[in-house]
């Protein structure tokens, strides 16, 4: 199945910008497919793949040589893993500087699945020579539009967001999609991170990948998770940071103004993607029959936001007070905030204590919301709504929320 991405027409719209494209993102997310598929729009190409051998034998020659192969392979260039090539960004400044001025243009896409190792490959600068646009898996819109049947969220929390995921045949089994996401964490394991862990360390890192998954969505703290897999703090904070730079790993701060009582400090941990987190703990049961079933669709919220949130104006918090007040979500938009909580099992509209202290604390939040599995009505707290939205209507909350 080949899914229409939201951002394809921005990646077209941006062959006429002179500026080198990077895609980033995790692996088997969709950067090779939309290069392929932008490349074969745009003809006069050519590809590359650094993953390949004999593809990455041809950059064994000297700089200059490098320049004049990519100069000579047509206006379009895409490069597949392109951090495999050393002294890359010397490399990309040198032809589009050329091409700045020159009437020979060359136009640059490439893709890398390591932001540490592009960040290493990348050290010249570029400033003003960049755009990047960050890959993430499937978005639930995304899978709608091209499944055309809402009600498939079941299998869309069950296998996840990658695209893979459903282009394996035209009728995949269980057992196809759970080892194609077994594939994938094997594959993440040996290319991604052998090359930036010792050895004797993988399996403490493996450990930690089970650890996080399984608390997934939960306050957790680098010292609670270094003693469980007998390693220092500094090196729990090594492992996630690695899982952060290969886009495996969201990290989500708490929000803090006004209470002498909220946690400052505190961290959730979410995996990019939920096939690859089911795979992880090895639970593909359906969502009624699971104990996590909260989690799962905490997760699926936090996915969804990510999904709808402008970088410049919008970020994304938790919100906890040391007595335990909590709230899953802080829509934090131009400093405003506006609370989200998941309930995963409700029956009518309700205020939940939590809510009640946040909208009195915080007297600019204008609104609250509370997404749930049945439950569509709007009630007000004092002066402000609390709108209840299902999530078979998900999408009223993008409206909401960037309005």
């Amino acid at each position: 199945m080949n899914f229409k991405r939201n951002i394809y027409p921005a990646l077209v719209q941006d062959s006429q910008n002179p500026k080198i494209i990077i895609l980033m993102g995790a692996r088997q997310v969709g950067k090779t497919y939309l290069m392929k598929k932008l490349a074969n729009e745009l003809k006069n190409y050519r590809y590359f793949n650094l993953e390949f051998s004999e593809q990455l034998l041809l950059f064994n020659g000297s700089e200059n040589e490098i320049i004049q192969l990519l100069k000579s392979s047509g206006q379009y260039i895409f490069i597949d893993e392109f951090h495999y090539l050393e002294n890359i960004s010397k490399i990309f400044k040198a032809i589009y500087d050329e091409s700045s001025w020159s009437n020979h243009s060359v136009k640059i896409y490439a893709s890398g699945s390591s932001a540490l190792e592009m960040h290493k490959h990348l050290k010249e600068s570029l400033a003003g020579r960049l755009k990047k646009y960050w890959i993430k898996p499937l978005s639930y819109k995304e899978f709608c539009s091209n499944s055309g049947i809402k009600s498939e969220l079941s299998e869309f929390l069950c296998y996840g967001a990658l695209p893979g995921t459903y282009d394996l045949k035209q009728h995949p089994t269980h057992k196809d999609r759970q080892q194609y996401l077994q594939e994938i964490l094997n594959a993440y394991i040996q290319k991604d991170v052998k090359s930036l862990i010792v050895e004797e360390n993988i399996v403490a890192f493996n450990h930690l990948l089970y650890i996080l998954a399984d608390k997934q969505g939960q306050i957790t703290s680098t010292a609670s998770l270094a003693n469980e897999i007998k390693v220092t703090a500094a090196t729990v904070e090594k492992y996630i940071s690695i899982l952060e730079q290969t886009f495996i790993l969201y990290s989500l701060k708490s929000f803090s103004g006004n209470l002498s009582n909220e946690l400052k400090k505190s961290k959730k941990y979410y995996y990019y993607d939920l096939g690859v987190r089911n795979a992880l703990i090895k639970d593909f049961s359906s969502l009624t029959n699971r104990a996590d079933k909260g989690c799962i669709l905490e997760t699926f919220t936090y996915h969804y936001l990510l999904n709808i949130a402008d970088d410049s104006d919008t970020e994304i918090f938790f919100w906890r007070t040391s007595d335990g007040m909590e709230i899953d979500f802080i829509w934090n938009r131009n400093r405003i905030p506006y609370p989200i909580e998941v309930k995963s099992s409700l029956r009518k509209p309700e205020v939940f204590p939590a809510l009640i202290k946040f909208l009195k604390a915080y007297p600019k939040a204008p609104f609250a919301i509370v997404l749930n599995d049945k439950v569509d009505e709007e009630i007000f707290h004092k002066d402000r709504k609390i709108y209840f939205i299902s999530f078979k209507n998900i999408d009223y909350l993008e409206e909401l929320l960037n309005n």
